[in-house]
C-alpha cells in the first residue's frame, strides 16, 4: 500500500513551546487551518475543513509519516476529534521521521536535520514565521480570539505547507527506519507521555508564591546594599560591575563560582552578603514551578515530557519542566512531605514562616521540594526503581573487567564490599576491611569511580572532587588516576582498543571493524557502532584528522558531525577511546532500561516517567496493590544478549517523587 505524507499548521490560545502539544491542543480554542498531504510521490495537496477528514478516512495507506508525528497523532486525536468526530488513530498508524532522524544523531527539527542531510530543497523559513504568527490570536476582544485570517495569508500559509511536505518526504527517503524492536519502543514512549504525571495542583500554587515573595525581598535587600546599583540578583552584569568596585573580580556568577567565592576569608563584609543574596536567590526557580503550572494539563497531569532518542546513545531527553535536571534535596523526605502539606493548608505569607521557622531559608526549602511537587493522583502511589551503578557495571561488562564484575555480584549478593570501599582499596593497595563507609579514602574512591572510568584525567578528577567534597593535590590526582588505572586493566585496554576500532572503520570503508562484543563500520556517510543489542549508534560524516598527542606524536583521530551541546550548533567534533566507551557505556544502559520499559508496559504497569535510569510507574493504592517487589523485579530482569551483566535494582513506593 502507499504512504501518506501529512503535516497539520494549527492554532489556539496556548502557547505551543510554552505548555507542550496536549495542553495546546485541548485549548477550547484549538483548530487546525490546513493539512498538507502527498501520497507517496504525488504532487503535496490541501485539505481544509471537513476535508482533512474525507482524506483521513478515505485514503488507503499502510502509513500516514510526519515530521514529529506525535504532534500531528495528538492533533487528531484531540482537535479533529472534538470538532469533526474523527475516530481515535493508534499511534501504531505512524511513521516519525523526527524519531529516526535522532536515532541517527542528526540535529531534531526538520530544517536543521534537511540541511544536514544535505537536502537542497530546504524549509520555508519566511512560511514558518507566519505559521507561527497564524498559530497564535492577533488580539482578543470581549474574551474571543481575532485570528490572522486573511485570505493571502491563507494562501501563503498553504504553500508553506505543501513545502513542508515536500522536504519531510526526501527526509524520509534519507533516514534509515527504526528497527522492530525500537519502532516497539518508540510507541510504548508515546503512551507513556500521554500518560503524563500528576502535579500537586493544591500545593504548586503557594510555592510559587513564596518563592516570588521571598526572592522580592531579597532584590530589594541586595537594591539597598548596592546603593541602587543592582536592582537584582539575577542582574548579573550590574552585580559583577559593583563586585568589581568592591575589589572582587568575578570571571561568571554561576553556583560553583559564588561558592568557590564564599570560602575565601579575605572577602570583604559587603560583598560576602551580596554573594549570599545571589546564592538564596538561586536556590529555586520561579520558572520551574510556573512550567509546571502552566504545562498542567486534563486531570492535572503534565504530558509531553520525554523526547524519544533525544541524545546521541539512544538516552531520553527532557522537555518542558526538564524532569533530568530537578534539584536533589539535602532535606529527609519527612521534611518534604510536610513542607509540601503545609502549603496546601496555609496562605503563602503563613507558609513561608513556618518553614523559615523548623527548616530554614524558604526559598532553600522549596527547592528541596521541587520533585515532591510531581506526585501520585488521588488514590495512587507512585513505584520507582532505580537502576544501582548501572554505568561502572556496564563498563566492567564490556571491557572483560572480570575481577570487577564478580566483585558487583558479590556485592549484590551481601557477600563483598561495596565498589566505592573496594576501589579505595585497589588506589591504597590496602585490603579493603581498613575502611568503614565513614572513611574518607571511600569518598575518595567514589570520585575516582565516577570521574576516571572513561579516561579521565587529574582534571576530570578535580572537577568531581569539588562535587563529593573531596580535596586533594593535583599531584595526588594524578597518582589516584594511574592506581586506578592499574587496577582496571581491562578497562583501560578497551579504551585504546575501541579507538583503533573506529579508526580502522573509518580507513576502511565497509570494513566490519570489531573490538570485544561491539563492532564499527561504515556504511554511507555514516560510521555506525553495533551493539550488543544489535542497536546502531551513529557517527554522521566521519573524518579522520591528525592531532598531536601529549607524548608529540601525530595520530589519526575520528571527527564527525553533532550538535553542540552549548551553542546547539551543527559543528564537527572529535572523539577517543574514553569518549566512545562512554558513549557505548550509556548507550547499553539505556538498551537495558529500554528492555524494562517494553516488559513493564506489556504487563499493565502503568509507566507516567524515567530519568536517567529510574523508572515510576503510577498505581492504584486501593484493594490489593501489586507489589513493589514485582515491579523491581521486571526491572532488574535481563536481556538475553546481556547474559552475564549484574543487574541491581534499588526502589520505593510512595506518593511523591523523591531523591
Amino acid at each position: 500500500m502507499p504512504i501518506l505524507f501529512i503535516d497539520f499548521e494549527t492554532r489556539s490560545g496556548a502557547d505551543l513551546k510554552a505548555c507542550g502539544a496536549s495542553v495546546y491542543c485541548q485549548h477550547p480554542w484549538a483548530d487546525v487551518w490546513c493539512m498538507g498531504y502527498a501520497l507517496d510521490y504525488e504532487e503535496p495537496c490541501i485539505a481544509v475543513n471537513e476535508q482533512i477528514l474525507e482524506v483521513l478516512s478515505n485514503t488507503p495507506a499502510s502509513h500516514w509519516v510526519a515530521h514529529n508525528a506525535q504532534f500531528e497523532w495528538t492533533v487528531i486525536n484531540t482537535i479533529l476529534a472534538r470538532k469533526y468526530g474523527l475516530r481515535p488513530t493508534p499511534i501504531e498508524k505512524f511513521i516519525c521521521t523526527m524519531a529516526a532522524g535522532y536515532a541517527m544523531a542528526l540535529p531534531g527539527s526538520l530544517d536543521e536535520m534537511s540541511a544536514a542531510l544535505g537536502i537542497a530543497e530546504g524549509k520555508d523559513q519566511a512560511g514558518s514565521r507566519l505559521a507561527v504568527q497564524m498559530s497564535k490570536p492577533r488580539r482578543i476582544e470581549n474574551g474571543q480570539p481575532i485570528w490572522w485570517d486573511e485570505p493571502e495569508k491563507q494562501g501563503r500559509l498553504h504553500q508553506y505547507c505543501k513545502q513542508d511536505i515536500r522536504v519531510e518526504r526526501e527526509v524520509y527517503q534519507r533516514v534509515r527506519a527504526l528497527s522492530t524492536q525500537e519502532s516497539h519502543l518508540w510507541h510504548v514512549d508515546i503512551a507513556i507521555n500521554q500518560r503524563g504525571v500528576y502535579i500537586d495542583g493544591d500545593a504548586a500554587p503557594t510555592a510559587l508564591a513564596i518563592v516570588e515573595r521571598e526572592q522580592a525581598v531579597r532584590s530589594i535587600q541586595l537594591w539597598s546594599l548596592t546603593g541602587g546599583a543592582v536592582d537584582g540578583p539575577s542582574q548579573v552584569a550590574k552585580l559583577k560591575t559593583w563586585l568589581e568596585q568592591q575589589g572582587v573580580a568575578m570571571s561568571g556568577l554561576a553556583k560553583q563560582e559564588v561558592i568557590d567565592a564564599l570560602v575565601t576569608d579575605t572577602l570583604p563584609a559587603p560583598a560576602r552578603e551580596a554573594l549570599e543574596l545571589r546564592q538564596a536567590f538561586a536556590k529555586t526557580s520561579t520558572a520551574k514551578i510556573s512550567r509546571m503550572l502552566q504545562c498542567r494539563g486534563e486531570g492535572g497531569r503534565v504530558r509531553g515530557m520525554l523526547q524519544f532518542h533525544g541524545t546521541g546513545t539512544g538516552r531520553w531527553a527532557g522537555r518542558l519542566i526538564q524532569p533530568q535536571n530537578l534539584p536533589r534535596p539535602t532535606i529527609e523526605q519527612d521534611a518534604i512531605e510536610d513542607i509540601l502539606q503545609y502549603c496546601t493548608m496555609y496562605d503563602p505569607a503563613t507558609a513561608a514562616e513556618y518553614i523559615r521557622v523548623f527548616y530554614g531559608s524558604p526559598l532553600a526549602r522549596i527547592a528541596d521540594c521541587l520533585r515532591g511537587l510531581i506526585c501520585a493522583a488521588p488514590g495512587h502511589l507512585l513505584y520507582a526503581g532505580d537502576y544501582s551503578n548501572i554505568e561502572g557495571r556496564v563498563l566492567a561488562w564490556l571491557a572483560g573487567e572480570e575481577w570487577k564484575v564478580k566483585a558487583f555480584e558479590a556485592f549484590d549478593a551481601g557477600t563483598g564490599p561495596d565498589l566505592y570501599l573496594l576501589a579505595a582499596a585497589r588506589i591504597f593497595h590496602k585490603p579493603v576491611t581498613a575502611y568503614t563507609k565513614k572513611s574518607p579514602e571511600r569518598q575518595i574512591g567514589k570520585v575516582a569511580e565516577l570521574a576516571l572510568g572513561y579516561q579521565g584525567g587529574v582534571g576530570a578528577f578535580q572537577t568531581m572532587a569539588v562535587t563529593y567534597g573531596v580535596k586533594v593535590s593535583d599531584s595526588e590526582a594524578e597518582s589516584i588516576k594511574l592506581a586506578w588505572r592499574g587496577a582496571h586493566p581491562c578497562i583501560t585496554q578497551f579504551w585504546y582498543d575501541l579507538e583503533a576500532a573506529a579508526v580502522r572503520a573509518v580507513q576502511n570503508p565497509g570494513l566490519i571493524s570489531p573490538c570485544r562484543n561491539v563492532s564499527f563500520r561504515i556504511h554511507g556517510s555514516f560510521l555506525w557502532c553495533c551493539l550488543p543489542s544489535g542497536r546502531l549508534l551513529c557517527y554522521p560524516y566521519p573524518e579522520l584528522q591528525d592531532i598531536l598527542t601529549p607524548w608529540g606524536d601525530m595520530k589519526p583521530q575520528v571527527s564527525y558531525k553533532a550538535v553542540d551541546d552549548t551553542t546547539r550548533q551543527w559543528t564537527r567534533t572529535h572523539t577517543y577511546g574514553g569518549k566512545l566507551a562512554e558513549n557505548i557505556t550509556q548507550a547499553v544502559a539505556r538498551d537495558i532500561l529500554a528492555h524494562a520499559l517494553i516488559q513493564l508496559h506489556a504487563n499493565g504497569w502503568p509507566i507516567v516517567l524515567h530519568v536517567h535510569d529510574e523508572i515510576v510507574a503510577e498505581v492504584q493504592s486501593g484493594g490489593s496493590p501489586r507489589p513493589l517487589e514485582e515491579f523491581l523485579a521486571a526491572m532488574k530482569q535481563s536481556p538475553p544478549w546481556a547474559a552475564g551483566l549484574p543487574i541491581a535494582v534499588e526502589g520505593w513506593k510512595g506518593r511523591r517523587y523523591r531523591k
